[in-house]
């Protein structure tokens, strides 16, 4: 059995987001969604392009929604993307200001002929609790080699990758709505 790491503190993982203007209020992260063989105990591999399968031998410790939502309030621990706390699964998702939602999309080993490699691709949304609309969504996607294709090394790619991926798409929500509110100012009269 197997578990993603969560992000320690002395990570080499870049913070993708220092110094950006943080949003106003908390957030809730729901847990993330994972459709098909990702909702599944068996780790995903696939084989080409289109050819799925899952091992029935080499299985999460725990669902992967769950480590991806507390690996989230990890990375944004890290790299805050509100003023207040981002909370993994709280009692009320209501008390908070946002809730972040998200849905895998990838989270697989990839062979290819002799080639081993990761990709990860996450859907995230971010919408405000007291009224439930959407105020942001985006995608992100790593993809990258694991050179001795072991188990170890491919759930540490899995997970470095994940970091990645949620880092970039708090990074990338803070931006734009940032650029939303910044826009909005200037146009009151």
């Amino acid at each position: 059995m197997y578990r993603l790491h969560l992000v320690d503190t002395n990570s080499n993982v870049p913070v993708v987001n220092g110094g950006a203007t943080l949003l106003t209020g908390s957030v809730a992260i729901a847990p993330y969604s994972t459709p098909g063989l990702y909702g599944e105990h068996g780790i995903v591999f696939r084989i080409g392009t289109s050819a799925y399968g899952a091992y029935p031998s080499r299985e999460w410790a725990l669902p992967l929604g769950e480590m991806l939502g507390t690996l989230t309030e990890s990375v944004f621990e890290r790299a805050p993307i509100s003023r207040d706390a981002a909370v993994y699964d709280p009692p009320s998702r209501n008390s908070h200001t946002y809730t972040w939602r998200a849905t895998v999309r990838e989270f697989e080993e990839v062979n290819i002929e002799k080639a081993v490699s990761i990709a990860v691709r996450i859907d995230a949304r971010l919408v405000r609790s007291l009224d439930d609309s959407l105020i942001w969504s985006g995608s992100a996607r790593v993809e990258r080699p694991i050179p001795d294709g072991t188990m170890e090394r491919i759930i540490a790619g899995l997970s470095d990758a994940a970091i990645e991926v949620i880092n970039k798409l708090g990074a990338e929500a803070v931006a734009e709505l940032r650029g939303s509110a910044s826009a909005a100012a200037r146009s009151q009269p």
